[in-house]
């Protein structure tokens, strides 16, 4: 299940499990109830905490005790807390606007089990991502860099952080969000293909009625271009600018390093191109059966309709007339949910962030 919320028949996202959670335990209510001109749900408010404990816990701990604040000795380092923010107002975004396409695509009244589209993301992806990052966060604390180790770099605030903030504060926010983008690129695609959403071939754009669906995927994949943006200019932004922070006593990022954002990169992209490959395939299937049937009803009402030498062009019958009308509608359906505006906007979308990296590498 994936947390749908919905009542008298509708369709909505639900909310993320880390939400529910967090309402359950009662956290959330200890978050301001008065009216914000954004719209701020408990995924955020949990953010907020966390980046409330890590700058003014930890960085006023380490002020308190005579210890150089992290930022001071590298501004680009709060990039982390504003990532994390950045991912939870971006997760409950593509919620909402999961909801919107599904409205504007009429989505519940295209399908026969309308019930299928209620819930975003599956609740055991978020379970295992978070559980993944969690486990990892941990080991990677506790048995590669080690206690003794984090504690002699940085105090026992640092400890906190590898230990405290980082797994139990960031890795739920952030898990959520990566589930909600495959959700968005994997699961709605196919939940589209499954159900077999039929076309709407009236649409004016000629997309079929899915540009709202085509919106939400790029979208989705632009919250996830900003934070690999962000990462590359966070590890590499030190070196670039002359080694004046912190960092000038470790080691430059190396191949390591730009091995692993390209297969990042890599795939962010394979995962949209798949569901947008599967959009196209469940479209360019519908569109083809359509037209396959259209033309069968039209022969019906032609005398030996294999012989155009007697069929009269000028002349048609009235139903195959109606038909070829139909026809033409079908054919003039597109069959990716995107205008050419928007394949612009994907191109560049695809290229910035490796663009980006190679530049900082290479500077």
């Amino acid at each position: 299940m994936g947390g749908g919320t919905a009542s008298d028949g509708e369709i909505s996202a639900g909310e993320p499990l880390v939400a529910r959670f967090l309402d359950r335990t009662g956290i959330t209510r200890l978050a301001p109830t008065s009216r914000l001109p954004v719209d701020i749900g408990p995924l955020t408010w949990y953010a907020l905490a966390v980046v409330a404990v890590e700058l003014m816990g930890l960085q006023g701990y380490r002020l308190a005790t005579g210890q150089v604040l992290t930022f001071v000795q590298n501004p680009l380092w709060l990039l982390r807390p504003l990532v994390l923010l950045g991912a939870a107002l971006a997760t409950e975004n593509l919620y909402r606007r999961y909801d919107r396409a599904l409205e504007r695509s009429n989505i519940a009244e295209r399908v026969a089990d309308p019930d299928r589209f209620d819930g975003l993301v599956p609740d055991r992806l978020t379970a295992l991502l978070v559980a993944l990052g969690v486990g990892f966060t941990l080991v990677n604390a506790v048995g590669i860099l080690t206690i003794q180790q984090l504690y002699a770099a940085g105090g026992g605030t640092r400890v906190v952080r590898f230990l405290v903030v980082t797994p139990f504060g960031y890795v739920p926010v952030l898990a959520t969000f990566l589930a909600t983008y495959v959700a968005v690129e994997v699961v709605l695609p196919r939940r589209i293909a499954a159900a077999d959403v039929a076309l709407d071939y009236l649409d004016p754009e000629r997309l079929g009625g899915m540009r709202p669906v085509g919106e939400l995927v790029k979208l989705a994949y632009y919250y996830l271009m900003v934070g690999l943006v962000a990462y590359a200019v966070a590890t590499y932004g030190p070196y670039v600018l002359g080694g004046a922070f912190a960092y000038r006593a470790l080691d430059a990022p190396g191949l390591a390093v730009n091995a692993v954002f390209t297969a990042v990169w890599l795939l962010a992209v394979g995962v949209m191109a798949y569901g947008i490959y599967v959009l196209h395939q469940h479209m360019a299937r519908q569109k083809r059966e359509r037209l396959y049937e259209l033309d069968r009803r039209a022969r019906a009402h032609v005398d030996d309709p294999w012989d155009i030498r007697s069929f009269d062009a000028l002349d048609p019958p009235p139903e195959y007339q109606r038909y070829r009308k139909r026809v033409e509608l079908v054919t003039a359906t597109k069959e990716y949910p995107a205008t050419f505006t928007m394949w612009s906007q994907l191109v560049v979308g695809v290229m910035l962030p490796k663009a980006l990296q190679l530049v900082l590498a290479a500077a």
